[in-house]
């Protein structure tokens, strides 16, 4: 019998075919580069094997790509073909493939939530639930289950750090920033390159609007990164925001082109267009322009990747940054069509993302499209009866609060201050400690006095 890391069993027939599923499972809770080719590896010698196919699968849909959807269907068949004894833990993980494929979402997350529940040091299983809960907005059950999860984990178990970033980061969500702080900062103490754990600290340092620390955690962290998968781009980008919050716009243009959205890094290279990657360049210009920020054409090149993917609607979120990319670059014409490709998602697919696209996403792309234009009542009259829905698109509190500043953006440029103020103390319960002193809503704030 073979095992993983932390002895659950997986139905391997070859030992090299078994340990390199287990290194892949271990690259990707650490969040490593390698994780898909160690998984190819092993299916190169157990085609259909079906723990291995059924990851694979479960990553592909990850991604967060529709043109990915047909090798995600074609996991699934290898895995539920190959006539071979399985056990309730793998089969909870097909389950779980199933509804991936079916666009029932929450069903797939019950599986994983099943699997804790019996193997509560299962960490795929706990990575995979929080990952999908969190571009759903639902951080309140992943907090859950990683509560659920605390107790049967300790120290001399492989994975611990791993586990420990999962909590912190589920904690930041919620709005425990000290406790998030600590285990995030345990969790990189215990692994130097622990990038999700020093993601997690980056969140609970910019919530509570302290900024020098936060370049400071982060500005010796790279160097420890070198088979690190997308994630350090976003930290990147959190970097960029602790520069912008101090004015530091050559910093955050620097940080920008070198890692943020650099064509020269080979994982960008190999996948230009992944949905963080866009998120996170599109989110920073928005807000640098917003500064008085000069950001020459960077716009262009992502602009070029959203014309492929305006019929894509496998991530709310993503589809709302779309409509910032293409409305950043005039191309509102096919604006329209973006969003005439979310409404009808939503009014026809039985998806689980298709109720998300309608009371989140739609109504932060138009907003999107409308501030460009200049249009400022109008991002007013979509963005209000739905600003307490945005949490629909998934993303953090720290991504969701683009689509909050292009509010109250709005709001101050056409001098209403009674909204203003009863946006921000919104904002401050969402969990941002004192929102004046974001850059962002200085100037509302000003308006107030």
């Amino acid at each position: 019998m073979h095992t993983d890391a932390r002895g659950h069993q997986i139905g391997f027939e070859c030992t090299e075919a078994a340990a390199l599923y287990s290194e892949a499972v271990e690259s990707f809770v650490r969040r490593h580069a390698d994780t898909v080719p160690l998984l190819q590896q092993s299916l190169a010698i157990e085609p259909d094997n079906v723990i291995a196919q059924t990851t694979f699968g479960l990553l592909l849909h990850g991604a967060r790509k529709s043109a990915l959807n047909k090798d995600m269907q074609q996991a699934l068949r290898r895995a539920t073909c190959s006539g071979r004894s399985i056990s309730p833990r793998e089969q909870c993980y097909i389950n779980a493939l199933q509804h991936a494929c079916h666009g029932d979402l929450f069903a797939m997350v019950a599986c994983f939530e099943q699997i804790v529940k019996d193997n509560p040091t299962d960490l795929l299983a706990l990575s995979l639930a929080q990952g999908e809960l969190f571009w759903m907005g639902e951080m309140e059950r992943s907090l859950q289950l990683s509560q659920t999860a605390q107790p049967h984990w300790q120290s001399d178990i492989e994975g611990y750090p791993e586990f420990l970033s999962v909590y912190a980061f589920d904690l930041e969500e919620a709005g425990r920033y000290a406790q998030a702080e600590e285990i995030g900062r345990t969790s990189v103490e215990l692994r130097s390159t622990n990038a999700w754990g020093t993601h997690a600290v980056a969140h609970a340092l910019y919530m509570q609007g302290r900024h020098r620390q936060g370049v400071d955690w982060l500005s010796d962290k790279q160097s420890q990164w070198s088979n690190t998968n997308q994630i350090k781009y976003h930290i990147w980008w959190h970097q960029c925001l602790f520069h912008l919050e101090q004015g530091q716009h050559d910093a955050v243009l620097e940080h920008y082109d070198r890692w943020v959205r650099n064509h020269n890094e080979a994982l960008v290279q190999v996948t230009p267009d992944l949905y963080i990657d866009m998120q996170n360049g599109s989110s920073m210009l928005w807000r640098l322009e917003q500064q008085g920020v000069d950001v020459g054409d960077r716009w262009e090149e992502m602009a070029d990747l959203v014309t492929m993917r305006v019929d894509d609607m496998s991530s709310p979120f993503t589809s709302a940054h779309y409509a910032v990319i293409l409305a950043a670059t005039g191309q509102f014409d096919l604006c329209d069509s973006l969003i005439e490709q979310m409404n009808r998602f939503a009014d026809t697919s039985n998806h689980t993302l298709a109720s998300r696209f309608r009371n989140a996403a739609i109504p932060a792309g138009i907003a999107a499209i409308e501030h460009r234009k200049g249009h400022y009542q109008q991002v007013i009259d979509t963005l209000m009866p739905q600003r307490h829905l945005l949490w629909q698109m998934g993303g953090s509190h720290a991504q969701q609060d683009l689509f909050h500043q292009i509010l109250v953006d709005a709001a101050v440029k056409l001098q209403k201050r009674e909204l203003i103020a009863m946006l921000l103390k919104e904002i401050e319960a969402i969990g941002f400690a004192v929102p004046t002193e974001n850059i962002a809503y200085k100037t509302a704030g000003k308006l107030l006095q």
